[in-house]
């Protein structure tokens, strides 16, 4: 799976990316969701280091 920022342009259909929970098995925690073409990608490591900085409470385990 490709690894992508919250915010980026999906690569299919040039939509903001959004942060969303996973629905996969393989992958924990949160997902980069295009809701218009309904496709996912793993988050960047810079990402969970960013959420993690600002709001302890969401920090990977």
């Amino acid at each position: 799976m490709l690894e992508k920022r919250i915010g980026e342009p999906c690569p299919t259909c040039r939509t903001p990316l959004q942060r969303r929970r996973s629905t996969f098995r393989t992958i924990v925690g949160d997902v980069a969701y295009c809701a218009r073409c309904c496709s996912s990608f793993e988050l960047a490591c810079e990402e969970d280091k960013n959420v993690a900085a600002f709001a302890p409470e969401f920090a990977p385990i």
